[in-house]
């Protein structure tokens, strides 16, 4: 018989959390206290993401990937900014009829994914709600933080990775088609936040984002801080994702462009810059894909697709709109 959240009570799953949180010697409360505090050093970085079971959860993703994806949500943000991740704050509702089995599936996601970003879980809340719903909130230590507003016309316009894998594996999950690239479900159901190569580039990105709404939307949240346009003269297209979309009828651009949910990071860097940032990224095991530039405002956001100038629409993820 399977116990469930219902058989311990809050009380119980709140001691179970904190028998697995380990506190350093910088932290100077114990754990389970009413808040936490450290020693710090460096500029403060902060973030909150959320993940709602409905809306994030696809079909396929056990409740370890769950935790893990909750995670990587807010360490991408961390990323872009250039900051290291300190420490993480997780608050969850949860069903009183999970099991738990599954939850604690979900929190050993939870402790793997700050294991390999770094960083430490120590403290957080815990509510009942009718679905799971996690909800991160990320500090993060940086030297130099970037920006979405500095970006310049001349720069180049910079990715980390190639786009329209994890659309595509979305599209494989929710149609059940097994015949599909594992990289494609992988990007999916395992995503990965560039905390690496987001430490390198706050040296010297001009302007800076996390790519998990889509890059059209990517490029147009830069444009609008940094008063710029966009020309995508070599669009990031993944090679897998490309296959899957001629098999299956699917528009390559759609997934490329308005996907969402890659995690890579979209970036602005000064042409003189562009060797010394390539080599840095590489000394960390990272990627520069340079993909175009940024012209003047008035140029809009366009990309050079199979010959021709389209311009790139404002869509991507959100919430609210479908």
């Amino acid at each position: 018989m399977f116990r469930k959240l219902q058989d311990i009570g809050e009380k119980g799953l709140v001691e179970r959390i904190l028998s697995r949180i380990t506190l350093g010697p910088q932290h100077m409360l114990p754990k389970g206290d009413d808040a936490v505090a450290i020693g710090f050093t460096g500029k403060l970085v902060v973030s909150t993401d959320m993940l709602v079971e409905s809306t994030d959860v696809p079909p396929g993703m056990d409740m370890e990937s769950v935790g893990w994806k909750a995670l990587t949500m807010v360490v991408s943000d961390l990323a872009a900014k250039g900051a290291t991740p300190v420490m993480y704050l997780i608050s969850l509702g949860l069903p009183r009829d999970m099991r738990l089995e599954d939850f604690e599936a979900l929190w050993s996601g939870l402790e793997n994914a700050a294991h390999y970003y770094g960083g430490a879980i120590t403290g957080g809340d815990t509510n009942e709600a009718q679905e799971i719903i996690v909800s991160c909130t990320g500090i993060g230590s940086a030297e130099r933080v970037v920006s979405r507003s500095d970006a310049c016309v001349g720069d180049i316009l910079v990715t980390t990775g190639l786009f329209g894998r994890s659309a595509a594996g979305l599209y494989a999950l929710l149609k059940g088609v097994e015949d599909v690239d594992e990289s494609l479900k992988r990007a999916t159901l395992r995503p990965m936040a560039r905390i690496r190569e987001g430490v390198v580039l706050a040296k010297y990105a001009t302007s800076c984002i996390d790519s998990s709404d889509g890059l059209a939307i990517s490029l147009y949240e830069l444009a609008k801080q940094s008063r710029v346009g966009f020309e995508v003269t070599a669009p990031p297209v993944d090679e897998a994702a490309r296959k899957f979309a001629e098999r299956h009828g699917l528009d390559t651009f759609e997934l490329v462009f308005y996907g969402g949910e890659e995690y890579e990071l979209v970036f602005t860097v000064s042409r003189d810059d562009l060797e010394v940032v390539k080599k840095a990224l590489t000394s960390v095991n990272g990627r520069l894909i340079k993909i175009g530039r940024v012209v003047h405002e008035s140029e809009g956001i366009t990309a050079i697709w199979e010959g021709k100038r389209i311009p790139i629409e404002y869509k991507g993820w959100d919430h609210f709109k479908r």
